[in-house]
């Protein structure tokens, strides 16, 4: 379980030895990762009522979750060949009467997919998956959604301002 040891000190900013409900938060946000209750979090684990995460504490919290995860995630690799590619997620979509294009089944194996590989092994959906607060598969599609969404938003905002540039610029130009 030392696996977990990196990402504790990593939460821990100010390396008093624990994860306090503020760290957690900073962290799950910094990723992108909009939790609602991170005391929820730390109350269920917080063995000696400290609100605070020790070591121990956070190692049974990260434990929990990878069984859980490990178990979705081989509910997800239909073909059992260890990874979760575009089709997969696609299928999820399709399950839960959702439709979900192509691309955006890539765009969700990419911000999963650390070695380019277009495809997702346990090792990477277990990085973006045990801060997320999700507690099964419907509330990570959810969460996809709405990083899908924001994502489109921003894009569509950063191309309104490249438009209004443009056109300021050509208004200029042509004065």
């Amino acid at each position: 379980m030392d696996q977990f040891r990196g990402l504790f000190v990593k939460l821990d900013k100010n390396n008093d030895g624990s994860i306090s409900v503020e760290e957690l938060h900073n962290e799950m946000k910094k990723t992108g990762i909009m939790a609602a209750d991170q005391k929820t979090v730390v109350n269920n684990y917080d063995r000696n009522k400290d609100g605070r995460l020790d070591y121990d504490e956070f190692l049974s919290y990260m434990s929990d979750r990878e069984k859980k995860w490990r178990i979705h995630f081989m509910a997800l690799d239909k073909n059992k060949c260890g990874v979760i590619g575009q089709e997969e997620i696609i299928d999820l979509f399709k399950e839960l009467g959702v439709n979900i294009s192509k691309p955006n089944a890539k765009r969700i194996i990419q911000m999963m997919d650390e070695d380019s590989s277009m495809t997702v092994d346990w090792g990477e959906f277990l990085q973006h998956v045990i801060l997320n607060p999700a507690e099964n598969l419907g509330e990570l599609v959810t969460s996809w959604k709405h990083t899908l969404s924001r994502d489109h938003q921003l894009d569509s905002a950063a191309g309104r301002l490249f438009l209004g540039w443009a056109v300021g610029e050509a208004e200029h130009y042509y004065k």
